[in-house]
């Protein structure tokens, strides 16, 4: 089932190129990443930033059967399309599809300060990553990032302190490279700001 709404995904576009099961071992890398920090407490909430063609989403939703989900997407054709993937997963009791810009959802009470983890994946650059996951995350909540496969260090900022994210770890898992970090206390109150602004004027 999973691997034939992946396989519509990527004909409608929806994801990249790389075969599916790319996709997937991507995807089971944010899943062992979760599970190593989650600890005994294997539940709780996890938000997936601009869960488009459903990786890691989709593929977390099968395999963290305890967890509770918040997908994030602006777009309403693959919010719609995500929908009918959870229903075809029979998971829409503890999924929430959200059509909305991340920055918006943010400042949603029914959503801020209320995630366990943050999952993202080709979400956009650093600086736009960590503000708009900032005010979803609890506090001492984690933020995983798929990174390309280079050594930079990409969220070496004075500005990321704004944000209250502090980078923890950088994990491997088969060819995938993950960034984690910890929401270490509160992010500035002006944050996120305004959806557009985040890229437009990045914080770094």
């Amino acid at each position: 089932m999973l691997r034939g709404i992946l396989e519509k995904s990527q004909k409608l576009n929806f994801l990249g190129n790389p075969p599916i099961d790319d996709h997937i071992r991507n995807a089971m890398g944010f899943a062992q990443v979760i599970h190593g920090f989650a600890g005994e407490n294997q539940e709780g909430k996890v938000y997936d930033l601009g869960s488009g063609g459903g990786v890691p989403a989709l593929v977390l939703i099968e395999e963290l059967k305890e967890w509770e989900f918040v997908l994030i997407e602006r777009k309403e054709k693959r919010a719609d399309f995500l929908f009918e993937a959870v229903n075809a997963l029979n998971a829409s009791e503890r999924v929430t599809i959200v059509c909305d810009e991340a920055e918006n959802t943010a400042r949603n009470e029914k959503f801020s300060f209320r995630a366990d983890f943050i999952t993202a994946r080709s979400f956009g650059p650093p600086a736009i990553t960590a503000e708009c996951a900032c005010r979803l995350l609890k506090l001492n909540g984690y933020l995983v990032v798929s990174e390309p496969p280079s050594n930079t260090d990409r969220w070496a900022h004075e500005k990321l302190s704004l944000t209250g994210l502090n980078p923890i770890k950088h994990a491997k898992f088969n060819d995938s490279n993950f960034q984690v970090l910890q929401q270490s206390q509160h992010p500035s109150d002006g944050l996120p700001r305004r959806a557009g602004v985040t890229r437009k004027r990045p914080l770094w």
